[in-house]
């Protein structure tokens, strides 16, 4: 990140503040007073990223809370497998890296675009301010905390238990439980490369490209370049389940 950005200095964000943000109602920040966001806002910022920009990298230190105010964000991890493993896959009003704020240790992943997005930056001490003098926030963030991490663990299981098929089926399965179908009701909506499907999945691009080729002979799927169209959700659901 660059420091200007993440600091609000040069990013102009068009008269949004923490006051008046319509996604705090879905967030962290629903429920805080005028006085406290008034705190976060006074050194809040917004940057925009295009689809690949890299959010932040792993090793990196955290300089406060960022949220995803609009856009899909994929976390990535290295070491996990031959390539950068996903983690996790964000919307809005997901905040990143909420764990190396708290936690205050460098980033353990790296964030990255994958359509044009909008993150909003809140100075480190000031929202740390406002959650040591507020014990709601803090019971949410434990809370948040602790979901992420009966998340981790689950996918952790799947992608170490379950054989190649039902890896996929889970990842085309979890996509569309994030980021749902376009207006059709069956396109997946959300475009991902075959080498980010795979990762989502933990095995090569070429098992995904097989494995999907399978799927659309099986009616499962089908695929037109990145979109990917989900015929027979109960079939993959099956698959899943079965690992």
């Amino acid at each position: 990140m660059k420091q200007l950005d993440v600091c609000g200095l040069n990013s102009p964000d068009g008269g949004h503040s923490c006051m008046n943000c319509w996604v705090k109602q879905f967030s962290l920040l629903e429920g805080l007073s005028h006085e406290e966001l008034k705190v976060l806002d006074s050194n809040r910022g917004t940057r925009h990223y295009k689809a690949g920009e890299v959010i932040f990298r792993e090793g990196e230190s955290s300089l406060g809370l960022l949220c995803l105010r609009s856009g899909k964000v994929k976390v990535s991890k290295s070491g996990l497998s031959e390539n950068d493993a996903i983690i996790s896959l964000n919307k809005p009003v997901d905040f990143l890296g909420l764990e190396a704020l708290i936690l205050e240790q460098n980033y353990c992943s790296t964030a990255t675009a994958l359509e044009d997005s909008s993150i909003c930056f809140i100075g480190k001490e000031n929202f740390l301010k406002i959650l040591n003098g507020n014990q709601n926030l803090s019971l949410k963030v434990m809370a948040l905390l602790a979901k992420k991490t009966t998340t981790a663990n689950e996918r952790m299981l799947v992608l170490t238990q379950k054989h190649l098929r039902g890896r996929l089926a889970d990842a085309l399965l979890l996509l569309q439980k994030e980021y749902g179908f376009t207006d059709d009701n069956k396109t997946l909506n959300v475009q991902l490369k075959r080498a980010e499907l795979a990762a989502l999945a933990n095995m090569t691009p070429a098992n995904a490209i097989r494995i999907l080729s399978v799927f659309a002979k099986e009616d499962l799927i089908e695929t037109n370049r990145r979109k990917i169209i989900i015929k027979d959700l109960k079939g993959l659901e099956k698959i899943s389940q079965l690992g």
